[in-house]
C-alpha cells in the first residue's frame, strides 16, 4: 500500500495539487481499532494500511478522486453509524430494490458491511464492500448513490481503484 500511496501522491501532486495539500496525518492503529469497534467491523489490511499513511482529507471539499473527498476515521465512523441507524429504523424499508452492475448483493439498499471510504459531499460514497454476492470479492470497491439503484462494483480492491486512478482508466 505505501507504493501505490506515493505514486498516487506524486498523481496528485501533478493533477490535483490543490487536493494534495489537503491530506491528513496518518491514523493510529489503536484510532482505526477504536472505529472497528465501534462499528463491529474489521477492515482489510489494505484499508488500514491506506488510513495509517494519511487518515483520508480535511473537509475542504476539494476532491481527490474524480469528485470524491477520501474520508478521514471519524467521517467513516460518521457516516456509517448515520446510514445504520436509518436502516435500523425502516427508513430503507420501502426504496426500490438495487440494480447491482457486477456482484453486489441485491438484498440493501445499504449494506452495514459497506465501509464509506470517500464521499461526493452529497451523500453518495464509494464504499468497500465487505460482503459482496457470491462471485464478488471481499473488499471490492462498490458505488452507493443515495437516491438511485444502481450499485456498481468499479474495482476489485483499493488498490486496484486508486492505480486505475492514476492511470486515467476507466474503474
Amino acid at each position: 500500500m505505501k507504493q501505490v500511496w506515493t505514486e498516487f501522491e506524486q498523481w496528485l501532486k501533478i493533477n490535483r495539487p490543490e487536493a494534495a495539500g489537503t491530506l491528513n496525518e496518518a491514523a493510529s492503529e489503536l484510532e482505526i481499532a477504536e472505529v472497528e469497534q465501534k462499528m463491529g467491523l474489521t477492515f482489510p489490511k489494505n484499508l488500514k494500511d491506506w488510513l495509517m499513511i494519511h487518515n483520508g482529507q480535511r473537509d475542504e471539499y476539494i476532491a481527490a478522486i474524480d469528485n470524491y473527498t477520501l474520508l478521514p476515521l471519524e467521517e467513516i465512523l460518521y457516516t456509517w453509524q448515520t446510514l445504520k441507524e436509518l436502516l435500523d429504523g425502516g427508513e430503507f424499508e420501502d426504496f426500490p430494490e438495487i440494480e447491482p452492475i457486477g456482484p453486489v448483493k441485491r438484498e440493501f439498499w445499504w449494506n452495514p458491511r459497506w465501509i464509506s471510504i470517500a464521499t461526493n459531499g452529497g451523500g453518495d460514497d464509494i464504499c468497500i464492500d465487505l460482503d459482496p454476492d457470491k462471485e464478488g470479492r471481499v473488499g471490492q470497491i462498490i458505488t452507493f448513490w443515495h437516491d438511485w439503484e444502481q450499485r456498481e462494483v468499479i474495482a476489485d480492491s483499493l488498490e486496484e481503484w486508486v492505480i486505475a486512478t492514476i492511470n486515467h482508466t476507466d474503474h
